[in-house]
């Protein structure tokens, strides 16, 4: 291959063991922290409004994921340092006992989870608007992306019938 086509392609990424998926490190570290961050400064500072920016950690791992199951999994796995600090009684102290270890547990890693996905369904949701307005710019689609395609009206002059029309699938009308 002559140096200048090797130049034009772009490089790809090897994966060294290919039954791995790629994860995102950094996202995963940065959102691990912003989760247990604004919580122990909210806590320690008594400003309960920064709680609500601990939520910017799994959307963000959820978000550099790219797909749900992976970013509820990495949203599980970045909700552990909050476990930690709540475990430890730096935010505060809890009843210690089985059923308040559990609930805990299961709240804090369920919330990680939670918004983990919500992260990659945005993602999801994003990559289809760009696909969209790629599609009606004229650009050629570059990702497999479904996007619904909206329904076509047909205004029969029957009220009955456009009701139906608009709200029954075709599959399913019996004429």
């Amino acid at each position: 291959m002559v140096d200048a086509e090797k130049a034009k392609k772009p490089k790809e990424k090897k994966n060294k063991n290919s039954n791995l998926p790629e994860i995102d490190f950094k996202a995963l570290i940065f959102g691990a922290a912003a989760y247990a961050f604004f919580p122990l400064i909210a806590y320690q500072q008594q400003q309960d409004i920064l709680m609500v920016f601990a939520a910017i950690g799994p959307l963000y791992i959820g978000y550099s994921a790219k797909t749900e199951l992976k970013s509820v999994l990495l949203g599980i796995v970045g909700a552990t340092p909050l476990l930690y600090l709540s475990f430890m009684g730096y935010l505060g102290p809890y009843g210690a006992g089985e059923t308040a270890d559990i609930i805990m547990t299961v709240g804090i890693l369920g919330l990680g989870a939670l918004m983990g996905y919500f992260g990659g369904y945005l993602y999801r949701d994003r990559q289809r608007a760009q696909e969209k307005y790629n599609q009606e710019k004229g650009i050629k689609g570059t990702k497999n992306v479904p996007i619904e395609k909206p329904k076509k009206f047909e205004d029969t002059g029957d009220v009955k019938q456009n009701i139906k029309n608009l709200f029954i699938p075709r599959r399913k009308k019996k004429e």
